[in-house]
């Protein structure tokens, strides 16, 4: 990068007296310049594969009392007071009192200061992660020391939540009992060749392959792959990026068509030992795959400290962190959607608050993946079959539309290059097998050498090969875009015609019998293939989204698109395999539709929920369709909708909704109408002027109210602007010629599906915070306007000081103002009053894509993360505490678990076409038993569904089960959790994300 390369308007030049702290950072920036000067092992790294790596980076706090720029230039680094403007990133620090916080923080801690605003980033993210990988060559073994006694005090910590030993003991062989028994089925909805649905004669004990598998999942580290960046880097070196090798500038569609093409032909085929489905997203057991057009330069600064971090640490090969720095990283520092917005946008004001990490978080920095292929279509045609569907298309055009044509040349070569891929996997088969001396798994490989020969290049003819024509589909989808909230849709659906094809030849019971084993087994190596890759998630991610995984969320059950029950045999073996395996990922979504399925169906989902505590997640299928109702969909569409990511309802194969585009915190408005305009925590007066409380602005309700309003619209347009800009980057750096070939409409109508070349576009936003925000205005309502008993500054005065001094208002607050979930008819009011006005703002906008925006009210874990950035709410919620969950109830609005299912269940899902995350921590007794206590969950979710609820996740967990793995990770490596929309293990998760698990309300029978 040259120097004063993507300059920011708004930097400054500064020259100040000097004082203690000043000196102290320019003593250290100056010892940190010499130590490059004077040893050459370290100034090695200044230099990459196409030269010397030349940027600029200012570091100063926002009152300029300490101020430095930092000059890495043709090798050389030194150090200059104040901050230049032609500074590539500004390093802007609250106060004096952070800066000197900075000498015991290693780089992936200053990133977390971002997430409590005691800094700011101003400019290219990219090169301030870069500036972090030079610090940590310089501090390594102070780093990795600090690292490790950052582990140890969190291990101490762990020791104080522990329960009595006794008590978690109790809860442990309770937990035991309720899972160690099994339901047997009948014959129900459309199963015709299961005698038991539930396949109870079946466990994990009966595949040893399985087994081992898991062991595998458990005990391996994660480690970073630069296989892809590689390839991809490598190819555009060499053809270039944004003008091709002769200067003309490159389409950028066709440029990644070539480019992908390239990688899946030299992406090195593997079949993981003893597997049956072949193919690996990397070239590692479990492999970190890295997206540097999208955020993987946010994991430069880590580089060195991966391994040694507290939370899901990564392993990497000194080898590839060396190739990642000096060859990969570099090329692609402006070439990310953020800096392309930033350079092409002038840093707008949009861009700046998505960085601040308090009022939304925007996915399109990471991904467009949140969408469902058209799986059918792949399965039924191959890729042969759509390349000659392209080709047809190609010659009904005219020669001078250029456009269009390369845009489906750029599809045709990626298919291509799946093709590729399969050929190179049936010859590693070959010889795998020339060399194999067990005449079993010789067998096993000479039958994927005959599947790869044939798919996904044909029609699949066999259950086995729809499942190897998946998996690779889905390998080179994971090629093309980045590993977040891709989903496979309804699984059940696309796989019981070869299923009952495969079994109807058979014609013993023996071997059917052996038959539905091999096919349980088959299976489980598919879900096992699922877990071979994690996503980038640098440090601060693990605050933000811990835990989480990929999230590929399959969709089983609810209704035919004629109306009628979709529960078959497949339905219950992918289900009998989540029971088994008990992963976080693939996440199972289960449709449950009160009139169609039957009871059978509901009664192994709440079992399959007991035994693996946390899964799957079960939607209110009539309600999800009413959702969808008035969208422009067909009926037959709505009826085959399919979950995406978290809870996202999608039309499959038709549909590019990036359902996950925007985490929306609504409570940010709340707390800019309480200050007319302005963020306490980022203390920035952001916002529009809306009425000051000293000045006694609001005289009722509907005032403050219309404040509220103005606020969150405000915010709104801002996410949606940034949502389309980097949209708009995604069609210049990432178009999506691959997913675009089996997405209905983009062949079409030529168009790549970043530029609405699908049959639906919209996008879809999780607004968090409901319940939060619906408490607060009840407390407003009542307290200031109904009952005058407190007055606005009174109230705001209380907040400011986090309720200190003010604990019989605190206590009036608690105990006495009507909750969301307590079956008050106001609070239910309120609720859908405020899901309407921000389901409306959004509506109104139109995204990039010309497709509305769609509003849901799930959180995935950012209602902690945006909770710690938020002060104390007229709830009663104390400063830095999480949010609810999705728009579950707070704790303490009823002690009874179905007011919380009536109010909830009475939520317009009009107002909610992008789904909700409802929480449950439900936690039966030993004495309920596993009969008694899935009848009991059964029960609870009938009533919630036929009272139109969309959806429920429940935790079949106790507190005192997890604290006691707070404090013994080691003996609780496979638990299971339901965040809010995906699925996490508890020992991985931050301890914020922890205690909100901890904390939230236990409901019994």
């Amino acid at each position: 990068m040259k120097s004063g390369q993507n300059k920011q308007k708004g930097f400054f030049n500064i020259s100040l007296k000097p004082n203690g702290t000043d000196l102290m950072v320019g003593a250290a920036l100056q010892l940190f310049a010499a130590n490059y000067s004077l040893r050459p092992g370290l100034r090695k790294y200044l230099k990459g594969s196409d030269g010397w790596i030349n940027f600029v980076v200012g570091i100063c706090t926002e009152d300029r009392g300490v101020a430095y720029t930092v000059i890495f230039q043709q090798g050389r680094v030194s150090v200059k007071r104040g901050v230049l403007s032609s500074a590539n990133a500004v390093m802007i620090y609250r106060d004096e009192v952070v800066v000197r916080e900075m000498v015991n923080l290693t780089p992936n801690e200053v990133l977390l200061l971002l997430l409590n605003s005691k800094m700011r980033i101003q400019g290219n993210m990219s090169v301030m992660s870069l500036f972090n990988f030079y610090l940590s060559l310089v501090l390594s073994k102070q780093y990795k020391k600090m690292m490790l006694e950052r582990r140890e005090a969190d291990c101490s910590l762990d020791s104080v939540v522990s329960t009595s030993e006794n008590i978690s003991n109790e809860a442990s062989r309770n937990n035991q009992a309720l899972i160690k028994e099994r339901l047997i089925g009948k014959a129900c909805d459309q199963v015709r060749y299961l005698e038991d649905p539930y396949l109870a004669q079946y466990s994990l004990e009966d595949f040893p392959r399985i087994q081992r598998f898991l062991e595998i999942h458990f005990s391996q580290q994660p480690e970073v792959c630069s296989e892809r960046p590689r390839l991809l880097t490598k190819w555009y070196k060499q053809h270039g990026f944004e003008t091709q090798a002769n200067g003309m500038p490159w389409n950028p569609v066709l440029r990644q068509a070539h480019a992908f093409n390239y990688l899946m032909s030299n992406k090195q085929p593997l079949i993981r030992e003893n597997d049956l489905i072949a193919g690996t997203t990397t070239r590692k057991e479990i492999g970190v795959v890295l997206y540097p057009d999208a955020h993987a330069t946010l994991l430069w600064g880590e580089l060195l400290t991966l391994p040694n971090r507290t939370l899901n640490p990564y392993r990497i090969d000194p080898k590839e962190m060396d190739l990642l720095h000096r060859e990969i990283l570099p090329f692609w520092i402006n070439r990310n959607f953020k800096e392309w917005v930033r350079e092409h946008y002038c840093d707008p004001l949009c861009q700046r608050l998505d960085e601040r990490f308090a009022v939304y978080f925007n996915w399109k920095t990471v991904a467009l993946s949140h969408t469902i292929l058209d799986f059918p279509k792949l399965l039924a045609l191959g890729t042969q079959g759509i390349i000659q569907e392209i080709e047809q298309k190609i010659t009904s055009l005219n020669a001078a539309e250029t456009k269009q044509i390369d845009t489906l040349q750029a599809m045709k070569v990626c298919l291509e290059g799946i093709d590729a891929y399969s050929f190179n996997l049936a010859r590693k088969a070959q010889l795998e097998a020339s060399k194999e001396s067990c005449l079993q798994r010789k067998s096993e490989l000479l039958r994927i050498v005959e599947i790869c020969r044939n798919v996904p290049m044909n029609p699949a003819k066999t259950l086995e090969e729809a499942l190897q024509t998946i998996w690779v589909g889905w390998v080179a989808l994971h090629m093309e875009n980045t590993n977040a909230g891709l989903s496979f849709g309804r699984v059940d659906q696309w796989l019981q015609p070869y299923f009952a094809s495969d079994i109807e030849k058979l014609s013993t019971d023996t071997e059917k019998q052996n038959f539905i084993q091999q096919t349980i087994e088959r299976v489980a190596c598919f879900f096992m293939r699922c877990t071979d890759h994690l996503p980038t998630v640098p440090d601060i991610g693990n605050y933000l989204f811990g835990g989480s995984s990929s999230t590929q969320s399959i969709t089983l059950g609810g209704v035919t698109e004629q109306g009628e029950s979709a529960v078959n045999d497949m339905t219950f073996i992918l289900l009998k395999v989540t029971e088994m395996l008990k992963l976080r990922d693939p996440n199972i979504n289960a449709r449950y539709h009160s009139e169609k399925n039957s009871d059978t169906y509901l009664q192994r989902l709440c079992e399959v929920n007991l035994i693996t505590t946390a899964t799957p997640s079960i939607h209110g299928d009539e309600s999800v369709m009413r959702s969808l109702e008035g969208k422009g969909y067909m009926d037959v569409e709505i009826r085959d909708w399919s979950a995406v990511g978290c809870v996202e309802p999608a039309i499959s194969g038709k549909h590019m909704g990036h359902t996950g585009s925007i985490m929306f915190n609504m409570v940010a408005a709340l707390e800019m109408a309480l200050n007319n305009g302005m963020h306490p925590l980022m203390n920035w007066q952001v916002g529009p002027t809306t009425g000051s409380i000293s000045e006694n602005a609001f005289c009722s309700f509907d005032s403050f109210y219309t404040a509220f309003s103005s606020q969150l619209e405000f915010l709104v347009t801002q996410s949606v602007e940034y949502n389309n800009l980097l949209a708009e980057a995604h069609s210049v750096i990432r178009p999506t010629p691959l997913l675009s070939s089996m997405m209905e409409g983009c062949i079409e109508q030529c168009k790549d599906a970043t530029v609405a070349g699908a049959k639906y576009n919209t996008s879809g936003v999780a607004c968090i915070g409901l319940s939060d925000i619906v408490d607060s205005l009840m407390v407003i309502k009542k307290l200031v306007f109904d009952d005058a008993s407190v007055s606005m500054p009174e109230l705001v005065n209380a907040l400011q000081h986090n309720f200190h001094g003010s604990e019989r208002l605190h206590a009036l607050i608690m105990n006495k103002v009507p909750k969301f979930g307590s079956g008050n008819a106001g609070a239910l009011l309120m609720a859908n009053k405020v899901a309407k006005t921000i389901h409306e703002c959004f509506a109104s906008k139109t995204n990039f894509r010309g497709g509305a925006y769609t509003t849901g009210f799930w959180s995935m874990s950012n209602h902690v993360a945006f909770g710690n950035l938020t002060g104390a709410l007229p709830s009663g919620r104390k400063s830095g505490k999480a949010f609810t969950p999705g728009l579950t109830p707070s704790p303490q609005a009823s002690k009874n678990l179905l007011d919380n299912i009536r109010d909830v269940g009475q939520l317009n899902p009009q107002y909610m076409d992008n789904n909700v995350a409802f929480n449950v921590k439900y936690v039966p007794s030993a004495e309920d038993g596993h009969q008694r206590t899935v009848s009991n969950m059964r029960a609870y979710v009938k009533t919630y569904c036929q009272l139109g609820g969309m959806q429920m996740q429940l935790n079949v967990v106790s507190s005192d089960v997890l604290k006691d793995a707070m404090a013994h990770p080691e003996n609780y490596r496979d638990l299971l959790v339901r965040i809010s929309g995906y699925n996490a293990y508890f020992v991985t998760l931050n301890k914020e994300m922890q205690i909100e698990l901890i904390e939230r309300t236990q409901y019994g029978a």
